[in-house]
């Protein structure tokens, strides 16, 4: 049995009863979560390939209920942008998460050799328990895949759902369960603002936020003030938010290519989609052309809309005249391409088309700016759901940091400081003054 906290199940009751609810869900969430985080890698990836089967058996209720939540969108649609993308999230998770969250060790023989011989292990720790605050507009692939990431990192997930995507999220618990996690782990929570600010307010050990600056700016001011209660603690975020993207069309474009790119990207889920190419920055010379391009295509467009530029260095600043830095998409020869690429402010940018590249399971996706900050999805995006805890472990009994100072530790330590990093002419000298400290010092 999922767990599933609906919004038919309280009524019409206000926070009280809502945040009682949601805080009854947290100490089996957190239980559930110190077992699942000493559960090997291998053992909790093996629930993913059995979701990842559910979602091919299952995709006509998912269809369904995204169908729901989104009125108008096609079946084909949702399929292609939404459950294909996440089974080959989940896929990739199978194949790259073990690897990834290992201990990485060091051994003895480090940089530091003065410091004597310390080894090193880095660990990945799950965070806790990992708070989705989810948009409305992907109400599965995005809030999915990052639950997927914070359960193989070993982490419990309550998701809160975007507006019409309470059925979404209580469905992939729901297979997620079926799967054979356990369902404390997972739990869908309602839709509704309370809900939200409910399980801020517990507060959550990591939240990951995708929707507007406002949003992100609001959960920011509550997890402040929850901070500052007696219970409560600072709790990090990661906050996916809007986007002014910016679609550069360059001398050396395929005309054609970029209008159908341009027309799709702002046409794909009713235009609802946070690195759709809202502007459209084009050489001078290609601009009426392509203009007319987008026009027979049904994108008809005002003049403010299409902005000319004369040189890069003018398509750079264009670019950058907004405060949102989260993706960017450029047509031209690659070379041009990827040199401008280097030079923009932005999270992703995708070369010679837009949008969909973004659904490869192995790109980070995440803003800067007001776009906001930290990653979900890649590698990175999976790292982002741990911590890491170095362990040193002294071996020997060289400890020179525990003798009583001397008056030559200055002298010794400034010589080694030389001799370590110093030019090479002066390594000479800096060596004579080390061998004096030495002497110096085994005389006190």
């Amino acid at each position: 049995m999922s767990s599933v906290l609906r919004s038919s199940d309280l009524g019409s009751g206000e926070g009280g009863s809502r945040s009682e609810a949601i805080a009854a869900l947290a100490h089996p969430a957190r239980a559930a979560q110190a077992k699942w985080a000493k559960t090997p890698v291998p053992q909790r990836l093996k629930v993913f390939r059995r979701f990842r089967q559910r979602l091919a058996e299952r995709s006509q209720e998912l269809v369904a209920a995204v169908g729901a939540a989104r009125p108008g969108r096609r079946a084909s649609e949702t399929l292609a942008a939404e459950i294909l993308p996440l089974a080959a999230a989940c896929r990739f998770l199978e194949q790259e998460a073990e690897s990834l969250l290992a201990p990485r060790f060091e051994g003895s023989s480090g940089p530091s050799f003065w410091l004597g011989r310390v080894e090193l292990e880095v660990r990945r720790e799950p965070r806790g328990l990992v708070l989705l605050l989810a948009p409305a507009n992907y109400p599965l692939f995005l809030p999915a895949v990052q639950a997927l990431q914070a359960l193989a990192a070993g982490n419990a997930v309550f998701w809160k759902p975007g507006a019409g995507g309470e059925r979404v999220a209580q469905l992939a618990v729901e297979m997620l369960a079926e799967a054979g996690l356990d369902p404390h782990l997972a739990v869908a929570l309602p839709e509704d603002l309370e809900s939200a600010r409910a399980a801020l307010a517990l507060p959550p050990d990591f939240t990951v936020v995708t929707g507007s600056l406002a949003t992100g700016r609001a959960v920011l001011d509550q997890l402040a003030q929850v901070a500052q209660n007696d219970r409560g603690h600072p709790s990090p975020v990661i906050l996916e938010l809007s986007g002014d993207d910016p679609a550069i069309v360059l001398p050396s474009a395929d005309l054609d290519r970029a209008a159908r790119a341009i027309v799709f990207g702002r046409t794909i889920n009713a235009g609802e989609t946070c690195i759709a190419p809202r502007r459209i920055l084009v050489a001078r010379a290609l601009a009426l052309d392509l203009k007319r391009r987008l026009s027979a295509l049904g994108l008809p467009l005002a003049d403010d809309q299409i902005v000319a530029f004369d040189s890069e260095q003018e398509a750079l600043a264009l670019a950058a005249a907004t405060p949102y830095a989260l993706g960017a998409s450029i047509f031209g020869r690659d070379d041009e391409a990827l040199a401008l690429a280097d030079r923009l402010r932005a999270g992703v940018v995708v070369i010679n088309d837009v949008v969909a590249p973004t659904a490869d399971p192995r790109l980070p996706f995440g803003g800067r700016g007001a776009s906001g900050f930290g990653s979900t999805r890649g590698r990175e995006g999976l790292l982002e759901m741990t911590v890491p805890k170095a362990i040193a472990n002294r071996r020997g009994v060289w400890l020179p940091h525990l003798r009583a100072p001397t008056s030559g530790d200055s002298a010794l330590l400034a010589a080694l400081l030389a001799l370590l990093h110093g030019p090479w002419r002066g390594r000479p000298k800096a060596c004579l003054s080390m061998i004096r400290a030495m002497k110096h010092r085994r005389r006190e």
